[in-house]
């Protein structure tokens, strides 16, 4: 292992794992303000804890991870550039990386980024939502299922990738490395509960060989996910 890039914390933070669904969550930051969630933990020193991959510390902004992930989501909708509207949910910028690349791919992308950047543009209906990397950071799941059946097209996807854990909850689920609350990971999924959660707005869940969506009907619009 490598050496530690923060001191050791005195903060003692209790996670909980629900006996139905087997999500893990702590209540620490429920009563937190987007303030403080940007002085404790999306910081100066939050960029130390996802360092890059050794060797690739200095690399082309379209050769990054995050740029190239845009990419690779664009491919699936090829054709649809004029007929969908794309949400970049926690785009990490306005826009993000992600969101540049399908901009760059043709796409009418917004931003949404409550914690780490200081301007969003959300308004009216987006066929896509992609949610790359985010539910884990997310601590009120009423607040996402307001804002997905709120922005979400009839037709519209919820292009969503997050670690699942397993169900029924197993005796060291503290040992993943996925729950760590300085990082922000403080609602850890399983599919069951990201089924109940986009259930209760009458959305379909499903995870594929492409990854996990969420939808009410199937999407009229061109894309390669769903024949």
């Amino acid at each position: 292992m490598g050496p530690r890039f923060l001191p050791k914390s005195d903060i003692l933070i209790f996670y909980r794992a629900c006996l139905n669904c087997s999500f893990v969550f702590t209540t620490y930051m429920d009563n937190w303000t987007q303030d403080d969630f940007r002085q404790r933990i999306y910081n100066a020193d939050y960029e130390l804890l996802n360092p890059p991959i050794p060797g690739r510390s200095h690399v082309p902004f379209k050769e990054t991870p995050s740029y190239q992930k845009g990419l690779h989501i664009a491919r699936f909708f090829e054709g649809a550039q004029r007929q969908i509207r794309v949400l970049d949910f926690g785009a990490g910028g306005d826009p993000g990386p992600t969101g540049q690349a399908l901009i760059d791919a043709g796409f009418d992308v917004d931003s949404y980024e409550p914690y780490r950047a200081d301007r969003t543009s959300v308004s009216g209906k987006y066929q896509l939502i992609i949610s790359i990397e985010v539910f884990e950071h997310c601590h009120d799941m009423e607040n996402i299922k307001s804002f997905m059946s709120e922005y979400l097209a009839p037709d519209g996807v919820v292009w969503i990738e997050t670690a699942l854990h397993p169900h029924p909850t197993p005796d060291n689920i503290l040992s993943s490395w996925y729950i760590a609350p300085r990082d922000g990971h403080i609602s850890i999924h399983t599919f069951l509960s990201m089924t109940i959660l986009f259930n209760c707005i009458g959305m379909n869940f499903v995870q594929t060989i492409h990854g996990l969506f969420a939808f009410r009907t199937l999407p009229l619009f061109p894309n390669r996910l769903f024949l």
